[in-house]
């Protein structure tokens, strides 16, 4: 497993990674990074399976390159390492794509199980995260499913439904976005599977619910 450790604390880093290299059979780090903006660049040179990234970093904070992360490299998990347990955060960074939240007080043992966990594609919080998590959404509201589908798109889908919603053309879409009209009708074939929806008079029909679901 390949794994690319993003932490703006260079003894923290190394520390890690001394750890990580004490068995093979764990990881190989093959990068480290001081900020969430070199950690997206990294990411993109380096294809690590794994990012293991701190919070709180200069240039670009972890839960804001975790996004980008998912969105760019949709093959990279993403761990969060961090001193904060707030459930606010754990609750951004799974809804960003990461795929495991650790505390950084947790033995190193943990943070082995959480590797394992996302290379098999599960979700890992810290056992003390758990119950905070939990109460949360027992008394949060229902999500809609149309909210639920929504927030899978990706930033540019996003971006070209909202253009479709307002009725631009597809022309007046590639024009603004600098793109072909051919890759436009790619985003809106995928926009329309994704959303189950027939054309762009469902789609406007949608964003009315999408509406009074967050209203």
């Amino acid at each position: 497993m390949r794994v690319l450790l993003v932490d703006d604390h260079a003894i923290f880093r190394q520390g890690l990674r001394a750890l990580l290299e004490t068995d093979d059979s764990i990881a190989e780090v093959v990068g480290e990074a001081e900020d969430g903006l070199e950690a997206v660049t990294l990411t993109g040179e380096m294809a690590p399976d794994v990012v293991i990234m701190d919070i709180y970093m200069p240039k670009l904070s972890g839960l804001q390159a975790t996004k980008q992360i998912r969105e760019r490299f949709p093959n990279t998990k993403v761990i969060i390492l961090s001193s904060y347990a707030d459930k606010v955060y754990v609750k951004e960074a799974l809804k960003f794509g990461a795929l495991g939240f650790v505390i950084k007080d947790a033995v190193f043992q943990e943070l082995k199980v959480a590797l394992n966990a996302v290379k098999n594609d599960k979700i890992y919080l810290s056992p003390g995260l758990l119950e905070p998590i939990v109460t949360h959404y027992i008394d949060s509201p229902p999500v809609s499913k149309d909210l639920i589908v929504y927030n899978k798109l990706t930033t540019r889908e996003r971006e070209i439904f909202k253009l479709f919603i307002h009725k631009c053309s597809r022309k007046e879409i590639a024009e603004r976005l600098q793109v072909s009209p051919k890759t436009i009708d790619t985003h809106r074939f995928n926009l329309l599977q994704k959303l189950n929806l027939n054309n762009e008079t469902e789609m406007i029909e949608f964003a009315k619910k999408l509406k009074q679901d967050r209203s």
